[in-house]
């Protein structure tokens, strides 16, 4: 099956919005991706998790007849995100221990057996670099979706979606919430986020068969419109005296409002357009590090959040606009070049580095 590198580009937008809005907000590095002010990276990289795994899985289960496949390969997917999130965690007791407990968002760690038992346990959780967590519940409810997409009953799932939406916004018990130790212990509301990730995935099952991606550059100019108009007010009511208003019942990040899921649905299409657009116009591989970032979107996640914390430490903030910048790009080649090395090397799989590795170094 051949890869869309338009969605792998795409991808790499969202991590270049993360990079950009963690290291740089404000320069004029980081406005080209946050001019929808309640569309990041975060949301993009969660809806684009749900249509590559609606992908994967329908090919997985086309080509095997089956769901043994998937479902053995999504336990391996949650075991590489879980040691992942332990790694992000463990850096945040480190970067604690070390006496910068504000790099973190947490509250401060009393010894490593704390830190070690907190990180394993999910519940250390460094700002910017916590929502591997959603990723795990989502990953979850994946393989619980997989059986109903196999008998075709994606409308379903999509029913089942809106309904759990629909309830969470009325009044979410304390479990839909993905909680740490920070002073605000509430993190993420996984009923709510999943607005994003599960039609997501449905689309991914469809991916190829309704010829979704085809579709949308058929409709270029109406998506782009729509994206353009839904800019246009959020940018309006984000200036607006109502703001304070609006964050707190339509954009909520931690709630994630309807405004903000809508923001996520109009955005991301649109970005998918364009880029296919000129990847398909463009006569030299001008988009390679985007595409080559976005394909390795995991790994880049947990580039930037390590960095995040581990950079202030190094070159002291507050930064210029200027140091801020090129910090940016930097942390963005980092994770460009590290991509490259995996597809040099060919490490297709992350839970293969052991074994690659153990082969190098007997060629030594």
């Amino acid at each position: 099956m051949t890869r869309d590198r338009a969605i792998d580009a795409t991808r790499g937008v969202a991590i270049f919005s993360m990079v950009s809005g963690h290291f740089a907000l404000g320069t004029d590095l980081a406005k080209p991706t946050h001019v929808f002010p309640y569309a990041d990276g975060a949301s993009a990289f969660v809806l684009l998790s749900g249509l590559l795994l609606g992908i994967v899985h329908r090919g997985w289960s086309d080509r095997t007849g089956s769901l043994h496949e998937s479902w053995r390969r999504i336990v391996r997917r949650a075991a590489v995100i879980y040691v992942c999130q332990v790694v992000l965690a463990l850096t945040a007791v480190a970067v604690s221990l070390g006496g910068h407990t504000e790099l973190t968002f947490l509250l401060p760690v009393r010894d490593w057996w704390e830190g070690l038992r907190w990180a394993v346990t999910l519940r250390y959780l460094p700002g910017g670099g916590n929502i591997l967590v959603l990723y795990l519940v989502l990953i979850a409810v994946t393989a619980l979706a997989l059986p109903l997409l196999r008998r075709g009953a994606w409308p379903v799932i999509l029913a089942a979606s809106f309904a759990l939406y629909a309830v969470a916004l009325v009044e979410s018990p304390a479990w839909f919430y993905i909680s740490s130790t920070a002073e605000q212990p509430e993190i993420q509301n996984w009923a709510m986020w999943q607005i994003i990730f599960v039609p997501a995935l449905v689309a991914g099952w469809c991916w190829h068969e309704r010829q979704l991606g085809p579709l949308l550059v058929r409709h270029a100019v109406p998506v782009i419109l729509v994206a353009a108009a839904g800019a246009a007010v959020s940018i309006a009511l984000h200036t607006s005296d109502s703001a304070a208003t609006a964050d707190a019942l339509l954009v909520d990040k931690l709630d994630f409002g309807p405004g903000r899921a809508v923001a996520a649905w109009t955005m991301v299409p649109a970005v998918y357009v364009v880029l296919r657009i000129a990847i398909g116009r463009l006569r030299r591989d001008w988009l390679r590090p985007l595409c080559q970032v976005g394909s390795r979107s995991l790994d880049s996640y947990v580039v930037q959040s390590v960095l995040l914390m581990a950079l202030p430490i190094v070159v002291i903030a507050p930064w210029s606009d200027g140091v801020a910048t090129v910090i940016a790009l930097a942390v963005f080649g980092l994770c460009w070049a590290w991509a490259e090395f995996r597809r040099h090397v060919g490490l297709d799989k992350l839970h293969r580095a052991p074994v690659l590795a153990a082969r190098m170094a007997g060629r030594r």
